[in-house]
């Protein structure tokens, strides 16, 4: 089991299936953090090209991190490891969406371990800040 995590609770007044509509866009996931990424492999169903196996490419250049879907069961569940790159491993990050009558309650859980001493705590920290620069910026663009 990791020794670290970070969940972040939020709700959205959006129904969940718009929600997990915006999530599922690999560009949309990156704006919550105020990045950018790419998909540079689609999932496994045609229809469903950000879906289960899908890889999502984020940061530039040399800096960069791959994460595969790895769970992806619409409209409630999405997972995510990250697979090459990057300061952590035995990563995995996990949303739930459920619908309430204020619209779409997000549990969103990041566990993981830092690859040298120090680094867990420092990408825990600032995904923590940059979740709350962006967040709910992108989330504005889809609530009522």
């Amino acid at each position: 089991m990791p020794a670290h995590e970070l969940r972040f609770n939020e709700t959205i007044a959006a129904p969940v299936t718009a929600v997990f509509e915006f999530l599922s866009i690999h560009e949309n996931f990156a704006a919550l953090f105020g990045s950018r990424c790419l998909r540079i492999r689609a999932g496994d169903d045609p229809s469903e090209p950000n879906g289960l196996g899908s890889i999502r490419r984020i940061g530039p250049g040399s800096l960069s991190f791959d994460e595969k879907i790895v769970g992806f069961e619409r409209p409630t569940r999405l997972a995510y490891t990250i697979v090459r790159g990057g300061p952590l491993k035995n990563h995995l990050g996990t949303i739930h969406l459920k619908e309430t009558g204020r619209g779409t309650e997000l549990d969103y859980l990041i566990r993981f371990d830092g690859k040298f001493p120090g680094a867990a705590a420092l990408v825990q920290r600032a995904l923590g800040l940059a979740w709350r620069r962006s967040a709910r910026k992108a989330f504005a663009r889809i609530e009522c």
